[in-house]
């Protein structure tokens, strides 16, 4: 078998770094190869966010644009965005939703505003923008009072997408401009539109600026609870996860310095239809879990626990894993769905609690990370994109191979 002087033996440890006799009992380890061709043939460059949809088909998009692969890694289909794009995800109708950035001219002047684009018909091989929502344009609180954009306008972006049971979209949006005196709604907010691209409302009951247990601070992603596989029926809840971060740069340009740290950047909020209303609250149910340390090692709630998460995922397979990735310690969070970190330990297994399985640190390594940006799950399989390191990441939980 060699030595670890062997020429073969360091390079398999280069390719893996993880020495097997230190393997835990419940860990994620890498799934090799890792994806780093393009949907054009050529290799991806500087991927910002995969998701996996319902199609089974693996949709990534970098600074060139939106990547189609099929679940082997090998290229589908690319389409060209200018600009690249922020982040992706596919609606049940099999609609892909990209965030980036396009140019208008208006009034004479050029103009570089967000944009989310509805793509439809990709698996038929013809693709085409079905729709496109535009900052300030399809906010229906600016349609009236101030449609047109100022300069503040192309410091904005959309940075995230969560697709709802009835195909309603939320949309997380994150600016300099956040005062609640104004007639305008403040940059950061969170939007729901729906499947004809219009704007329903703001979630103007989350505090823009003022960090809480109901804030959309810098926001950097929104999920809901919707995602593959396929199924009939879905749980009509409109529950929503909130990403939100203290380093408003690392998406927005202009020179906004960064604000305090954040004691709570992943915010779960529950959506509650009421007599007088729709109210959103806080998950009490994750507050109470991390009120208990005996429950766990580690928990979602826990005071300052991530420093700068930029995206996130759920398992939606019945295991309900909770995938929070923080590009500011390049490292994957796993949560159970109370909010405990850690997973269920396997049969027979001597741990009596979640067993953590959160790993990451910078650099090129098997299980290290370079500014990743991206996260995704499917049967099992969590993707990542890892951004400095120009690649798809995939890994999976040693207890689930047969």
């Amino acid at each position: 078998m060699g030595s670890k002087q062997d020429g073969v033996t360091d390079e398999i440890f280069e390719a893996g770094r993880s020495d097997p006799q230190l393997i835990s009992e419940v860990e994620y380890v890498p799934l090799f190869p890792f994806f780093n061709q393009s949907g054009d043939g050529s290799t991806l460059d500087a991927p910002k966010d995969v998701y996996v949809g319902y199609d089974e088909l693996i949709y990534v998009v970098d600074s060139r644009g939106l990547h189609i692969l099929d679940t082997s890694g090998r290229s589908a289909a690319f389409i060209p965005i200018s600009g690249g794009g922020m982040s992706v995800i596919q609606d049940r109708r099999l609609n892909v939703y990209v965030t980036a950035r396009r140019d208008t001219v208006l009034d004479g002047r050029s103009w570089n505003l967000p944009v989310v684009i509805r793509y439809s018909e990709l698996t038929s091989g013809q693709p085409r923008i079905a729709d496109i929502i535009w900052h300030p344009f399809d906010d229906d609180s600016r349609r009236f009072n101030r449609p047109d954009p100022v300069p503040t306008d192309e410091e904005v972006s959309f940075t995230g997408v969560g697709v709802l049971y009835d195909n309603h979209i939320y949309v997380s949006r994150r600016g300099p401009i956040n005062e609640r005196a104004t007639v305008i709604l403040p940059h950061n907010t969170i939007m729901e539109f729906d499947t004809e691209g219009v704007n329903i409302q703001s979630l103007v009951s989350l505090h823009p600026s003022q960090a809480s247990l109901r804030s959309t601070v810098f926001p950097t992603d929104v999920i809901t609870f919707v995602h593959p596989p396929q199924r009939s029926f879905f749980e009509q809840s409109r529950h929503l996860i909130i990403a939100q971060s203290a380093k408003p740069d690392d998406v927005v340009g202009g020179g906004l310095p960064p604000i305090s740290p954040l004691r709570y950047s992943t915010l779960s909020i529950k959506v509650v239809f009421a007599s007088d209303g729709v109210e959103y609250r806080p998950d009490t149910q994750m507050l109470q879990t991390a009120a208990n340390p005996a429950r766990g090692d580690g928990f979602l709630y826990d005071e300052f626990k991530f420093s700068n998460p930029t995206d996130l995922t759920i398992a939606a397979d019945g295991s309900n894993f909770l995938f929070v990735l923080d590009g500011g310690t390049d490292s994957l969070y796993v949560f159970t769905g109370q909010g405990i970190e850690g997973v269920t330990p396997p049969p027979g297994s001597t741990a009596t609690k979640p067993v953590i399985v959160s790993f990451g640190g910078s650099g090129d390594g098997a299980k290290q990370f370079n500014r990743p940006q991206g996260v995704a799950y499917f049967r099992k399989i969590v993707y990542v994109a890892d951004t400095g390191n120009n690649r798809i990441s995939r890994f999976r939980l040693n207890t689930d191979f047969e």
